[in-house]
């Protein structure tokens, strides 16, 4: 059986600040040690790096283009600091051959060297994981030493950072630019006008192989999940438990009469709409609610999650996986608020929350923990019961709803992760639209400046 590809994640910013930092000296090799929490979801490992010990001037004992060597007092100090932490488990080395352009490999030194020491952890502590990194000046290599009754084994990892214009091309994987024959430069290509907005290379990188959650495809994300094929992604897992309505249609793309008069699955109705769209995306369908275990193994290897859902407990679940496995998120939400007949208001919002960002749905208060308690109680008669106190309001009313303010709030959604292909622009963490008195867009900065510092969620 083929395993998975391990995969270590990075915080926004964190590893294009190593890369920086261990590079900005040519003519010697450099080291650095991050410390991370080792997660396991089935098959697929996950290694979310936590935090970064830079290797101070005195810690090298000798160094020049093509060796270094460490004291062992560095090496030392960090395994103490991991084993008396709660939050990381796992010792991966990141070291550097400069004289490398690209296609970077381990050496026969680092395999040898490499190997006496996950050898050596792996005698010393039961609890212990380690992985390696190389950088060149272009690529990088990395691997993630498994425990073997024979001895440590390496097996090769990916690295991951939180926006694809900080990531850094394996030296084992053609870069997007590097693809042949995938047509985009020809005239009659599907997505040949796109090319002409975005350029070919943005659009290379968001259609190699990046995998997009679509969490709740009802009104805003069916329309998200339509626009991301338009745009070019490939390969979506739409998760909603619901079947369709009636009431539905006015809103859901894709959806039919006959559909909804049967009561297909939002997913199986969406799913197929986007097939017709590209009969070569990969779409998965998961009919299931987000407390559903088996989403885990979907999420942990995906590159982002895009949510829509109406449910405080659906946005906390979605937030937990989010910052569990290190995967960015972008939260799109609508309001319409009628009184006796009136709009009084039409609004939306889009929330672009990664790992590193220092924000979450629960510091910026968009998870209300009464209502939370109240959507999952096991007791049907307490959930009324709130209800009618007054401490939460109706859990299953139905809010009004078109198909206009979705569509506005889908596309900013989506150009917000495009945002995070072509580096064309920096996205405020909350951007609002407004559509009462005036058409407007413009940043919450209030929300920022007032949430909860601290968070026990996102405070990492």
């Amino acid at each position: 059986m083929i395993l998975p590809t391990p995969l270590i994640r990075f915080q926004q910013g964190t590893f294009a600040s190593l890369r920086q930092r261990l590079l900005a000296d040519l003519n010697q090799e450099a080291f650095s040690l991050l410390l991370a929490k080792r997660e396991e979801v089935g098959s697929q490992v996950v290694l979310t790096v936590r935090d970064v010990f830079h290797t101070p001037i005195d810690g090298y004992l000798s160094r020049g283009s093509a060796h270094l060597q460490l004291d062992k007092g560095y090496i030392h100090d960090a395994l103490t600091t991991l084993t008396h932490r709660l939050d990381v488990d796992t010792l991966v080395d990141v070291h550097t051959h400069p004289f490398q352009s690209q296609g970077v490999a381990f050496s026969g030194v680092d395999d040898r060297d490499e190997r006496r020491f996950a050898s050596f952890i792996g005698e010393r502590f039961d609890n212990v994981h380690y992985a390696s990194i190389v950088l060149s000046r272009n690529d990088y290599a990395a691997r993630l030493w498994q425990r073997h009754p024979s001895g440590p084994k390496p097996q090769r990892a990916e690295l991951r950072t939180q926006t694809a214009s900080e990531a850094w091309p394996a030296s084992d994987r053609p870069r997007p630019h590097e693809l042949l024959d995938d047509g985009l430069d020809h005239l009659d290509h599907p997505y040949s006008r796109s090319v002409l907005a975005l350029g070919a290379d943005n659009l290379r990188r968001i259609m190699d192989g990046q995998r997009i959650v679509v969490a709740g495809v009802g009104g805003l994300g069916s329309l998200i999940a339509e626009n991301l094929v338009h745009m070019g992604f490939q390969h979506l897992h739409l998760i909603d438990p619901d079947q369709l309505e009636p009431s539905n249609l006015n809103r859901i793309a894709g959806a039919t009469y006959s559909q909804a008069r049967r009561g297909c699955l939002k997913v199986e109705a969406i799913a197929r709409h986007l097939r017709r769209i590209n009969p070569r995306a990969h779409i998965e369908t998961h009919a299931v609610s987000l407390d559903d275990p088996i989403l885990e193994s979907v999420i942990a290897p995906c590159d982002w999650i895009l949510l829509s859902t109406d449910t405080h407990n659906s946005r906390h679940r979605a937030q937990s996986l989010a910052l569990r496995f290190f995967v960015p998120l972008i939260t799109a939400g609508v309001n319409i608020t009628v009184h006796d007949g009136v709009i009084t208001d039409m609004s939306g919002e889009v929330i672009l929350a990664r790992a590193g960002d220092g924000l979450c749905l629960n510091c910026l208060g968009r998870i209300d923990p009464r209502r939370l308690a109240a959507e999952i109680h096991p007791d049907p008669a307490v959930r009324d019961g709130l209800v009618q106190r007054g401490y939460v309001s109706g859990i299953d009313v139905k809010e009004p709803a078109v198909k206009t303010l979705n569509t506005i709030l889908a596309g900013l959604a989506v150009e917000t992760l495009v945002d995070q292909y072509t580096g064309r622009r920096t996205n405020p963490p909350i951007l609002v639209y407004e559509s009462n008195r005036h058409s407007t867009i413009y940043p919450d900065e209030e929300s920022i400046a007032n949430r909860l510092k601290n968070c026990f969620a996102c405070s990492l």
